[in-house]
């Protein structure tokens, strides 16, 4: 789903960079450019990024190694 129409982000834009080390709204803007226009997307950017960071969080609690780099980064 779209969550920044003015810069073509998608949720899958918001995880990659998540992956990549963002952790607050500030980062998605520097990165993606999430909320620099017209700021519209900014509540929803912040839930996707929030949700992403609770799921990398659950799946390193449940084991997943792959996950443990990056919540241990959060």
């Amino acid at each position: 789903m779209y969550v920044c129409v003015c810069n073509a982000v998608t949720e899958r834009h918001i995880a990659q960079a998540v992956e990549q080390g963002a952790r607050r709204l500030r980062d998605l803007r520097a990165s993606l450019g999430v909320a620099a226009e017209c700021g519209r997307c900014a509540s929803c950017a912040h839930s996707c990024l929030r949700m992403t960071l609770d799921d990398s969080t659950a799946q390193c609690a449940a084991g997943d190694p792959g996950a443990y780099s990056l919540a241990m980064e959060a």
